[in-house]
């Protein structure tokens, strides 16, 4: 039920955070789009950032900004042309760091960078129907799955080396933990849960993603209501969801889901009829842009507060975070003046 594209993409958010910046502060100043032809198209392939252990060209940049804007898009946001020059140089100082810290890289960073990765892209696969479709959707937004997973294998990498390099230098004290979990309560309230089962008799091609033809949706369609009949008269709801469902993320575990309220990718149509519902009840057939659906409510559990012993780890691990964060820039820089990095515009000479 999940969308790749708000999920599978978020490693673009970090790698090309400040881009999203620029993009906030140009909506401020409300300036018109332009076309700005690429800078390899008027110059070439040009090596603009060189130094010992570095080498980026104008491609790279090209094409990382071709993505951004993808990713962008997926998200219903458009990047005016006028934005390049700042966007891509953004993109530029991560592909330096980029290479900056592979080059750094042990084996035991690369194995931990591959336990990342393998993580990040085996739960996001979770999130689809089948890894088809996620591949499908990696196309859709100007990737291909090799090339994406290539990309997070990259970043985790480069997250291995940070943790390493920088993490053992800091200190977060428990009293620190303990003010933060104080002063943000609304972080640690766990929302009202509701876990269900779940049939989807789907009205999209699963080789296209495409509307079905009228002929195929009636069909579909009467299948929907026999479904739904036999589980308001008591069928076993499990047997049902492997035999019927198109939801092949959830079917084998007979169609279970836990939502939670508010939860951003959920859909709305099938969040209101999961919350309304009492424990085993059995929904009407629920509309979405994917088809119809059949809820059958296992339990809920009210909103609470989480307790301290439960976060404690992860508050720490945000903290220690942060102030990598913070110390990043710095280090990076003088990671380019040992490498001795020089940066060429695309109009100097290589």
């Amino acid at each position: 039920m999940n969308s790749i594209r708000h999920q599978s993409v978020r490693w673009l958010a970090v790698i090309l955070a400040s881009g999203t910046a620029v993009i906030a502060a140009e909506r401020k100043t409300d300036k018109p789009a332009s076309t700005i032809p690429s800078t390899t198209a008027l110059f070439g392939d040009k090596v603009i950032a060189k130094g010992k252990g570095v080498e980026v060209k104008q491609s790279q940049v090209d094409e990382m900004f071709i993505t951004f804007k993808a990713n962008r898009a997926a998200v219903g946001q458009k990047v005016s042309e006028t934005l390049r020059p700042r966007i891509e140089a953004d993109i530029l100082e991560k592909l330096i760091a980029t290479q900056l810290f592979l080059k750094m890289a042990t084996e035991t960073d690369k194995a931990k960078g591959k336990e990342i990765a393998d993580l990040f892209i085996a739960e996001q696969i979770k999130q689809m129907p089948s890894e088809d479709s996620f591949n499908r959707q990696l196309i859709s937004l100007g990737m291909t799955p090799q090339q994406f997973r290539a990309q997070i294998l990259e970043q985790s990498t480069v997250k291995a080396v940070i943790d390493r390099e920088l993490k053992p230098k800091i200190v977060v004290t428990d009293a620190q933990v303990k003010e933060f979990y104080d002063n943000n309560q609304d972080r640690f309230q766990e929302p009202e849960l509701v876990k269900v089962r779940h049939i989807l008799i789907s009205m999209l091609d699963p080789n296209t993603g495409k509307e079905l033809p009228p002929e195929k949706k009636t069909e579909k369609q009467r299948l929907a209501q026999k479904v739904l009949t036999r589980a308001k008269g008591g069928d076993d709801f499990v047997w049902l969801a492997k035999e019927y469902s198109d939801d092949a993320a959830a079917k084998n575990k007979g169609g279970e889901y836990v939502i939670a309220r508010g939860q951003e990718t959920a859909l709305p149509e099938f969040e209101g009829a999961a919350f309304s519902l009492g424990t085993n009840q059995v929904s009407d057939l629920v509309t979405t842009r994917f088809g119809y659906h059949v809820l059958k409510v296992i339990d809920k559990a009210p909103a609470r507060k989480i307790e301290f012993a439960k976060v404690e780890g992860r508050i720490k691990e945000t903290l220690l975070q942060e102030e990598v964060q913070k110390q990043l820039p710095d280090y990076v820089a003088k990671l380019k003046k040992e490498a001795g990095v020089e940066i060429r515009t695309a109009s100097e000479k290589p």
